[in-house]
């Protein structure tokens, strides 16, 4: 016969502002912590060998204005047998270290939302550095190791922690001096600098490199190497761009049989990278797969 067993814990977020959040963001922020707090469990079992959590139920227990509390109740769900007693075993201890796993939940939605920070920005700046530190450190009080932490995060969908990891700040991201306190652990508060890291809005950061294939299209060839595929070939594809880029050439085709021609409709692979700074695509370089 299977054996139901339930935990609950508490996790309480207070963000210290002196004006009022917009409703909209209060949504957004309840609706992510939600989701933060639902992907908890994998740091409860990883600390809790032998354990398995099949359902995370979250409710908001209060809301207060003012500095904004968003206060939450969280049950854990577990089935295990009633002859599984070294699972029934540390069950009962966690029930008794409430206050173990209360730490665990704080622990590790912060992690997540350091995590999120840095996939969401593509960096990780000295403020977030600092406030992983004090993860690890916190982690390392209840016997939770800085791998074991790392092994989690790393398991986690990157971009869904990245759009939750931003909206859960969001409601300190309007005043300068608000602060984010964690699971009423003073030690886990989000600082100013942290909070200045995160963006306002989520964007899904662009693929670094991006290939695009074109068939029969003209290519103007502006230098060539009878003896070298990959070296000494430039041109532009007028088409596409006017600016000289590098060409080279599929293993399929001799360069002694396209060496000397000004121009040619040929098949091309365009290879582009994301220039950061200016938020665009530049072309790097073209490869010509076939010569009609």
């Amino acid at each position: 016969m299977d054996t139901i067993y339930t935990i609950e814990t508490s996790y309480q977020i207070k963000y210290t502002t002196k004006q009022p959040v917009p409703i909209e963001e209060i949504i957004d922020s309840l609706v992510s912590l939600e989701k933060l707090l639902k992907r908890t469990p994998k740091f409860l079992e990883k600390h809790y060998k032998g354990i398995k959590i099949l359902e995370t139920q979250v409710t908001v227990s209060s809301i207060e204005s003012g500095s904004l509390i968003e206060d939450f109740c969280i049950k854990y769900i577990f089935k295990g047998k009633d002859n599984y007693d070294n699972a029934k075993a540390v069950i009962d201890k966690m029930i008794e270290d409430n206050q173990v796993v209360k730490t665990i939940v704080a622990m590790g939605v912060g992690g997540m939302i350091a995590y999120g920070l840095v996939a969401a920005t593509g960096e990780s700046k000295p403020a977030i550095e600092a406030y992983n530190n004090t993860i690890i450190n916190i982690g390392a009080e209840v016997d939770f190791k800085a791998d074991d932490i790392a092994l989690v995060l790393d398991s986690l969908p990157k971009k869904a922690i990245a759009r939750e990891a931003v909206q859960a700040v969001r409601p300190a991201k309007g005043e300068k001096d608000a602060t984010i306190e964690m699971g009423g652990n003073r030690h886990m508060t989000m600082p100013k600098q942290f909070i200045e890291q995160a963006p306002m809005h989520y964007e899904a950061p662009m693929p670094s490199e991006k290939s695009t294939t074109y068939d029969n299209i003209e290519v103007f060839i502006f230098a060539s190497d009878r003896d070298n595929s990959d070296k000494g070939w430039a041109g532009v594809v007028p088409q596409l761009f006017e600016h000289r880029v590098k060409f080279s050439l599929s293993d399929s085709l001799d360069p002694k049989k396209l060496h000397g021609r000004t121009k040619a409709r040929a098949n091309v692979i365009v290879h582009e990278k994301f220039v950061k700074e200016k938020k665009k695509y530049e072309v790097k370089m073209v490869e010509i797969t076939a010569v009609n």
